[in-house]
Parts: C-alpha cells; sequence; structure tokens
C-alpha cells in the first residue's frame, strides 16, 4: 500500500512560528525545518475528498514533489505556490 499521511497527523508533528502548514488550491503544502536550521518544501494532494464523508484533516494526502536547502519557512511556501502554478 502506499505511504500516506493527513493534514491531522501533519499539523501535530509541525512547530509553530518555525513551520508551516498551508491548503493551496487542491494540495497541502508545508515547510518543515531541517537539523541545519534551512527549510524542506513538500507539497501533497489529496487522495480522499472531504465529500466522502471525511472532514478535510482526515483525509488522505500523498506526497508529490519537494524540495530543500530553503532559508525560511516563507521561501519554501513560496516554491510550492510557484510548482503548483507552473
Amino acid at each position: 500500500m502506499k505511504d500516506f499521511t493527513t493534514i491531522e497527523k501533519l499539523t501535530d508533528a509541525l512547530r509553530p512560528g518555525y513551520e508551516a502548514l498551508v491548503t493551496y488550491k487542491k494540495h497541502v503544502c508545508t515547510a518543515r525545518q531541517n537539523w541545519r536550521g534551512g527549510y524542506i518544501a513538500s507539497i501533497y494532494e489529496f487522495i480522499d475528498e472531504p465529500e466522502d464523508g471525511f472532514a478535510e484533516i482526515e483525509c488522505r494526502l500523498s506526497k508529490i514533489d519537494g524540495a530543500e536547502n530553503f532559508q525560511t519557512s516563507g521561501d519554501a511556501i513560496k516554491w510550492c505556490f510557484e510548482e503548483l502554478d507552473a
């Protein structure tokens, strides 16, 4: 079975003030801090739809793209937006 996560699980692992999670279009973008203080950007797509009887935070997500070595969480989220708008 393919690995998946949820917004709920991603939010539980975030460190407020340093990391971010943003829902954008039909995707979820995250900026997570790495061990060196830089940021890793990740883009997830919904596997389930909220209409299927799940709240949005319970819907399964699959990671579709990512990049690292951003200086700020804002730079990482900006990269996600640019990738999704390309």
